[in-house]
């Protein structure tokens, strides 16, 4: 367990995870970013609209995500906030974590 009371995932799902929001960020909300790499894929990207609404659609995803794990995090006598800020941060690897570093029932 770490300082937060959480028991952290691989990294590697944070570096996955995390990663591809940070670029999916970064072509949703810049026009030079997205053009650059629109002109290195020929142009396959989704437009930055698209994007945008995938970026929110991940916030959304994220939070009730943390939501559920304070949830749980609380019925097994867990400490809720280590537990939800990680889960907001990388997402479902948190709640595969927490599964499997508690008896169910």
């Amino acid at each position: 367990m770490k300082r937060s009371g959480a028991v952290r995932p691989s990294w590697l799902w944070f570096l996955l995870l995390d990663g591809g929001i940070v670029v999916l960020t970064t072509l949703a909300l810049s026009k030079t970013a997205h053009d650059k790499a629109g002109e290195m894929t020929g142009d396959v990207l989704p437009p930055r609209d698209v994007l945008q609404v995938m970026l929110v659609g991940t916030a959304v995803i994220h939070a009730g995500e943390a939501l559920a794990a304070g949830r749980m995090a609380r019925r097994r006598g867990l400490p809720v906030r280590g537990w939800r800020l990680q889960t907001f941060i990388v997402g479902f690897p948190s709640l595969l974590a927490m599964r499997r570093s508690t008896p169910t029932g």
